[in-house]
């Protein structure tokens, strides 16, 4: 399960636009199929937002192999061009995670894209382990600001914007998939199975929650994926 396959392929895509690299990385365990298990059969699953996070569904913490697998790909990934920023890293956390609260169930700030950091250090990553069917990840501009990352130095801009969302909960329907009236889709990458991403943490983006997902955390089309949280020092 926790074992980086030796024919995995590694390429970077910038988002249009700015100078943010989404880094792609498929095949990346060897034993897929083994960490599919673990998710169906073995996780154990604690009710959302007992994280402490807007995340729309259960999670369970990876076991600490999976963290030691994440190290590795970015000693990798530090020897790839444009990749030295991943020399110094920390991982914080790789949550396990299950889509299990339907749309007529989120708050209003969870039909909205969101940020997981405001610190340009802090990066993301998300290992899919379902395929496209059931969504990939999309990155969003807030209309409210002609800047694709948002930082400290964005208050107020934040504030205004989810102001706005609370304005407009009553028209807003579930989880966001498109460009809608305050929020411009800019970026997509598809799902694969065994596939991992990489972003900076600070720019917005959401699951594309597709219709074919089922909010059930035992359906075999349930949106499964590990949530990764890293700062490069």
């Amino acid at each position: 399960m926790s074992v980086i396959n030796s024919k995995l392929q590694i390429q970077s895509r910038q988002i249009p636009h700015s100078n943010q690299l989404v880094w792609i990385i498929d095949d990346f365990l060897e034993d897929f199929e083994s960490l599919v298990d673990y998710s169906n059969t073995k996780a154990y699953f604690n009710p959302a937002g007992t994280d402490g996070t807007l995340f729309p569904g259960m999670r369970d913490e990876m076991p600490t192999p999976y963290y030691s697998t994440l190290t590795a790909l970015l000693e990798l990934l530090a020897q790839q061009p444009q990749g030295e920023h991943f020399q110094q890293h920390k991982i914080a956390k790789c949550w396990l995670s299950k889509v299990t609260l339907s749309p007529v169930q989120l708050n209003a700030t969870q039909t909205m894209p969101h940020f997981d950091s405001l610190a340009d250090h802090d990066m993301a990553a998300v290992h899919y382990l379902n395929d496209n069917q059931l969504g990939g990840t999309h990155f969003y501009r807030y209309r409210g600001t002609d800047k694709l990352h948002l930082s400290v130095n964005d208050k107020d801009v934040i504030l205004k914007m989810v102001d706005e969302v609370k304005q407009t909960a009553a028209s807003r329907n579930g989880y966001i998939n498109d460009s809608d009236t305050l929020f411009e889709k800019v970026f997509s990458i598809e799902a694969k199975p065994n596939r991992l991403i990489i972003y900076s943490g600070n720019i917005l983006h959401s699951a594309n929650i597709t219709d074919q997902v089922e909010f059930d955390k035992k359906s075999h089309n349930s949106r499964t994926s590990i949530n990764s949280f890293f700062s490069l020092t």
